[in-house]
């Protein structure tokens, strides 16, 4: 099963027992595909960075799951439709990790023709 990272970002007059329930019925649509969280990672109330719906605050949470592709879209539609929902994010880390790395490999290419090149006498380029 693929890895996703699931980022929230709720209204800030959500008290304790009415975000717990919100965020109950999320974890119940991932483990109720099949799903397991991995990892819960709440960080509180915060300022945002510009307001959004006339709000300046938001409680921000991130999840890190494994889970079927399937269960995406539905987490999607939830939160998408929610009102208590300012934000919200599914990034599969998955294809992050693979992007991640293809990336690295083309630095590391860079970097080896920048230094051959260097090494030949050879003047370099900015471009390259």
């Amino acid at each position: 099963m693929p890895t996703y990272e699931l980022g929230i970002v709720l209204t800030p007059e959500l008290e304790g027992e009415e975000r717990e329930a919100f965020l109950g019925e999320v974890r119940q649509l991932i483990v109720g595909a099949g799903g397991e969280i991995v990892k819960e990672d709440e960080w509180g109330r915060r300022s945002l960075a510009y307001p959004i719906k006339h709000k300046r605050d938001g409680f921000y949470t991130f999840w890190t799951f494994h889970a079927p592709g399937a269960v995406v879209a539905p987490i999607e539609y939830k939160l998408r439709i929610s009102d208590q929902v300012l934000r919200h994010l599914v990034l599969n880390m998955d294809r992050e990790l693979q992007r991640s790395h293809k990336m690295e490999r083309v630095r590391a290419a860079r970097k080896a023709k920048k230094a051959a090149t260097g090494a030949a006498g050879l003047p370099v380029s900015e471009g390259e």
